[in-house]
């Protein structure tokens, strides 16, 4: 199991960044909280779902594919830990657009 101080510091401050985490001898990579989020929103097919961390402290955690990260995002990684640079994939217009009632410019 990751270092749940390490995990806890970085997603406090988290503002752009997605950690992957190695752990375990099942060779299983997770995300954990906002890195969670950001990874649900640039990937698809990213399932959140409740943690119990050490048996006290609730998180929210997703189980990754990682050789499904895109490469572009990768800023440094290890046998145990990925560094992702946030990147949604729809931008603000795609967003926009998906709004029901609102009309695109020709």
């Amino acid at each position: 199991m990751c270092e749940v101080v390490k995990v806890l510091e970085r997603e406090l401050e988290n503002s752009g960044l997605i950690y992957v985490y190695q752990e375990g001898g099942e060779g299983k990579w997770y995300v954990y909280e906002r890195s969670a989020y950001f990874l649900s929103r640039m990937m698809e097919g990213v399932v959140l779902e409740r943690y119990v961390m050490d048996n006290t402290l609730w998180l929210v955690r997703a189980e990754v594919d990682v050789d499904c990260i895109p490469h572009d995002t990768i800023l440094s990684y290890s046998n145990k830990e990925y560094v992702l640079k946030y990147a949604p994939q729809n931008g603000f217009q795609e967003w926009l657009s998906g709004i029901e009632g609102v009309m695109m410019p020709h």
